[in-house]
C-alpha cells in the first residue's frame, strides 16, 4: 500500500481519526517501530485498497504477537475500511490470518466499541475481549457558544482564567503551525519535562525517540491539515503547549506541557482554545483520550472505553 493509497482510504472511512493517518504510522514506524512488518491490505476488483491494517511482530519474551503500528502511542488503534465495500471486513480477516505461521496471537489493544475488528473472527479462531483504556468525550454543541453549553464551573474558571491573564497583560493564545512547530514543540518538551522532573519522573517526552517522532509527525499532520497545536505565551515567552489533532468529526488533546504561575492555569487557555477551535470548524466531540484525570471530567466529559482484544487459535 503506498502512501496515496493509505490516505485516499482514509479519506472515505467516517471512523478513521489522525491515529490511523500516514502522516502519524509512517512517523511512529520510522522513529520506534521495529520487528517484521505484515501489513494486512484488501484491494477491491478494480484493485483500489478498500481495507487495510498496518502491522507488525513484537516477540514478547516467548509470544510472538501481531499488534498495529503506532501501539503504545495511539490512543485509538483500528484498521481502515472503506464503508462502500460491505465485504471488506471478512476479506481483512483473511489477510491478517494469511500469515499466521509467523505469530502466535493478535493483540489489538484499543478499538473503539463500534470497531469492524470487534465482529466475531473467523471459524477456527476464537478472540477474548478486556476493558481497555477511558476515553473522557466532551459533546460540542451544535450551535451556540461552547462555554454555554460547559458545566457551570468549567465557565466559572475559564472566566476566571482569562480576566487574570488580561490582568497580568501580554498573554496571547494561537496556533503553531509551518515554520512555528519547531519551537512549540521544543517548548512542549521542556515543559513537559520540568513538571515531570518536579515528580521526580522523567515523562515520556524525555526519550530522544519519541521526541523524533513527534518532530516527523506533526509537519505531516499540519501538512493533512490535521494538527491542533495551541499555543500560550506570557510576555512572548511559550508558558503552555497543547499538542492536539482535528479532523471533520471531532478534536483531540493528547499531550500538553505548561508552565507553573501562581493563581493562572494557562493549561486552560490552552484547552479552551483547542476546544473552541474544534467547535468552530463544526466538530460534534473533543477528545481528552485515555486518562481518567479530574481536570476532563470538569469540562463535562463523559467516559467511553476501548477495547482490548487478543485473537488466538481456537
Amino acid at each position: 500500500m503506498t502512501p496515496a493509497e493509505h490516505w485516499a482510504l482514509w479519506r472515505v472511512d467516517p471512523r478513521a481519526t489522525p491515529f490511523q493517518s500516514p502522516a502519524w504510522t509512517d512517523a511512529w514506524w520510522t522513529h520506534l517501530g521495529g520487528g517484521e512488518r505484515l501489513d494486512a491490505v484488501v484491494r477491491g476488483a478494480d484493485g483500489q485498497v478498500v481495507a487495510a491494517l498496518p502491522l507488525f511482530v513484537w516477540v514478547d519474551g516467548p509470544v510472538r504477537r501481531l499488534v498495529p503500528v503506532g501501539a503504545g502511542h495511539s490512543d485509538y488503534l483500528d484498521a481502515l475500511v472503506d464503508a462502500r465495500t460491505p465485504e471488506a471486513v471478512p476479506a481483512l480477516w483473511d489477510a491478517i490470518l494469511a500469515t499466521r505461521d509467523r505469530w502466535d496471537e493478535l493483540l489489538l489493544p484499543d478499538l473503539r466499541a463500534d470497531s469492524p475488528l470487534l465482529d466475531a473472527p473467523p471459524a477456527g479462531w476464537v478472540a477474548e475481549d478486556w476493558p481497555g483504556e477511558t476515553c473522557p468525550v466532551l459533546t460540542l454543541p451544535a450551535d451556540g457558544p461552547v462555554l454555554a453549553a460547559l458545566t457551570k464551573s468549567q465557565r466559572r474558571k475559564i472566566v476566571h482564567d482569562r480576566h487574570r491573564a488580561d490582568h497580568l497583560g501580554g498573554v496571547t493564545t494561537g496556533w503553531g503551525t509551518g515554520d512555528a512547530i519547531p519551537e512549540a514543540l521544543d517548548a512542549l518538551f521542556a515543559l513537559h519535562g520540568s513538571r515531570w522532573a518536579a515528580a521526580g519522573e522523567a515523562g515520556v517526552l524525555a526519550d530522544p525517540r519519541v521526541q523524533a517522532f513527534h518532530r516527523a509527525a506533526a509537519p505531516a499532520l499540519d501538512a493533512a491539515g490535521l494538527l491542533r497545536l495551541a499555543v500560550v505565551r506570557h510576555g512572548g515567552e511559550v508558558v503552555a503547549v497543547l499538542l492536539g489533532f482535528g479532523d471533520v468529526c471531532a478534536g483531540y488533546s493528547y499531550i500538553n506541557g505548561t508552565a507553573f504561575t501562581p493563581g493562572q492555569s494557562f493549561g486552560t487557555l490552552a484547552f479552551a482554545h483547542l476546544i473552541e477551535g474544534a467547535a468552530a470548524e463544526g466538530a460534534g466531540a473533543f477528545h481528552f483520550l485515555r486518562g481518567e484525570e479530574p481536570y476532563k471530567y470538569g469540562w463535562g466529559a463523559h467516559p467511553t472505553h476501548t477495547v482490548r482484544r487478543v485473537v488466538r487459535r481456537a
